[in-house]
């Protein structure tokens, strides 16, 4: 489920979470809309603008209507993830979270266009699916670029994942980057205590307020925004038949056209941005909207 598009109103939400809660399901993740820059000027001029105002009175809408009242029907397992509770207030089945950044560290990605993390770099593959099945036909890797992340940007990409799942384990963070979170990131630490986004912050662990969930909410957004981004600019640099069809009127489909930016420029930028950087964008976007 998708909240604060732009022509959806309280009543729709609120009507949109009564049919999540009767129709059964087992889980659910009511993540807010996130699109590109161009993306958002195609939807302003059919849909409207987005009101980054009313996302979070919209989010604490669905979190009470999910979870709050003396027989909550879900529980929390992210900030954007419930699983269903039954009679007693548990859950009748273990149902994993099915996203990659939440089950493993690392994530190997296959298909035109994906990302992958390992051994501490992103490699991205080309966007182009000829240039994908010949490599592939070849026998060669379909990589268009590759780009180690700084550690700095590795401790943020885990900060965030942490409180995404709602518990930041302190001491893990102390022993996979030999310091405390606090002297990794004593700007994104102060931004959050600051704002009272956690409701736990000993020795061992930070959890999060309602606001703080929010926050989370919004960082996470930030981050998909920039993704999608680089996806367009990625895409942007396709050439002939695949540029047609996606940025033509299907005319000219079989022309061959002059080739705009390099695939390595394209792919450095990808790895640049998609380098964990979200935390600092979120946080910006919160203290604006603020």
């Amino acid at each position: 489920m998708i909240f604060n598009f732009p022509s959806q109103t309280e009543e729709i939400l609120l009507d949109d979470i009564e049919k999540i809660k009767q129709c059964g399901c087992r889980q659910t993740t009511f993540s807010p809309l996130y699109v590109s820059s161009a993306t958002t000027r195609k939807m302003e001029q059919s849909l409207g603008t987005m009101d980054y105002n009313r996302e979070f009175e919209f989010y604490k809408m669905l979190d009470e209507g999910l979870c709050g009242g003396d027989t909550p029907a879900f529980k929390r397992e992210t900030v954007w993830t419930f699983n269903r509770l039954n009679e007693k207030g548990e859950q009748d089945h273990e149902l994993p979270v099915e996203e990659l950044q939440v089950s493993y560290d690392e994530s190997p990605a296959i298909g035109s266009g994906s990302i992958s993390y390992l051994n501490g770099k992103l490699y991205v593959n080309t966007f182009s699916l000829h240039e994908y099945n010949e490599a592939i036909e070849r026998g060669h890797m379909s990589i268009m670029g590759q780009m180690p992340v700084r550690e700095h940007d590795h401790m943020r990409y885990c900060f965030l994942l942490g409180l995404y799942q709602l518990r930041f384990d302190k001491r893990a963070f102390k022993e996979m980057f030999g310091k405390s979170v606090d002297a990794a990131l004593p700007v994104e630490m102060g931004f959050m205590r600051a704002c009272g986004a956690f409701a736990t912050d000993n020795a061992d662990e930070l959890t999060l307020t309602p606001k703080g969930r929010y926050l989370v909410v919004v960082m996470m957004r930030q981050f998909f925004i920039g993704v999608n981004n680089l996806r367009d600019q990625a895409r942007a640099a396709l050439t002939g038949e695949e540029r047609e069809l996606i940025f033509g009127d299907g005319k000219d489909c079989g022309t061959v056209g002059a080739k705009p930016a390099s695939a390595d420029a394209v792919a450095a930028e990808i790895a640049r941005e998609e380098a964990a950087s979200a935390i600092l964008d979120g946080t910006q976007a919160v203290a604006s909207e603020e």
